[in-house]
């Protein structure tokens, strides 16, 4: 969407253009046979079209400085000391929260928790609070990750959510399910060759209202738990790291873009 919204606007010009050069082309036409009118007529619709793939083509992230990127990283962490974030999750949440404090951020999360919790409690507990000036993160899934099918059932709603509060001007972010340390007897059946599929399959199918934010691939076999499942607070110290820096990453693009 980011693309074709880039696409439209640069079309629009190139149509502008086209529009004003189009007088000049019909009075000239007026002394021209009709096959030299259709053959000029096929020949604009070929370079309109041309001209159309060409844009959509260089519809890129621009290549910037260091300095430059500097600047609007800069821009862009300032705005976000004056944003909400609304922390949604499950026992890594709860985790998270007791290793970051508050920070000035909204959370609703309980130990053990999916999708049904989401939706009849952690969802309404924080609903009310989301206005423009939020970041509404989920961090959900590992407790439903052993039913690969859920992901269906989570995209749906996490999906109609994203389209109601990014009406309101709130971004909404989903984080990958992070990675476990080690298989335990605590925990059967979850793997992290399990994780990847899921993470997989909730990235694939998540609309263009929701920010996908990799954290499993930057954490793995590089955090520390006891049992497998939950973190130290370095660990997940980390990962709140790297969730800010990943808002600020989709932003550069959304405001410069810039892709880093």
């Amino acid at each position: 969407m980011k693309i074709k919204k880039k696409f439209v606007q640069s079309t629009a010009i190139a149509l502008m253009v086209l529009a004003c050069a189009y007088p000049r082309v019909k009075t000239d036409a007026a002394e021209m046979d009709n096959d030299v009118q259709q053959e000029q007529s096929a020949y604009q619709q070929q370079m309109l079209i041309q001209e159309q793939e060409l844009l959509q083509q260089n519809a890129k992230p621009e290549v910037v400085s260091k300095e430059q990127l500097q600047v609007a990283r800069a821009n862009v962490s300032a705005q976000q000391s004056g944003r909400q974030l609304v922390f949604i999750g499950d026992s890594r949440t709860v985790g998270m929260n007791n290793a970051i404090g508050n920070d000035g951020n909204l959370w609703s999360a309980k130990v053990g928790m999916g999708l049904s919790w989401m939706k009849k409690t952690g969802v309404p507990a924080v609903e009310s609070q989301i206005t423009a000036n939020s970041d509404v993160v989920i961090l959900m899934g590992v407790n439903d990750v052993r039913s690969l099918s859920y992901t269906d059932k989570y995209i749906k709603y996490i999906n109609e959510k994203a389209a109601t509060w990014t009406a309101l001007g709130a971004n909404v972010y989903y984080v990958s399910v992070n990675p476990i340390t080690f298989e335990s007897a605590s925990y059967p059946g979850i793997s992290n060759s399990l994780i990847e599929k899921w993470n997989s399959k909730m990235q694939n199918g998540l609309s263009e209202n929701v920010n996908y934010i990799d954290t499993y691939s930057q954490t793995v076999g590089k955090l520390s738990s006891k049992d497998g499942m939950h973190y130290n607070n370095n660990s997940y110290k980390t990962i709140y790291s790297l969730i800010k820096d990943g808002i600020i990453t989709d932003k550069l693009y959304e405001q410069y873009n810039v892709q880093v």
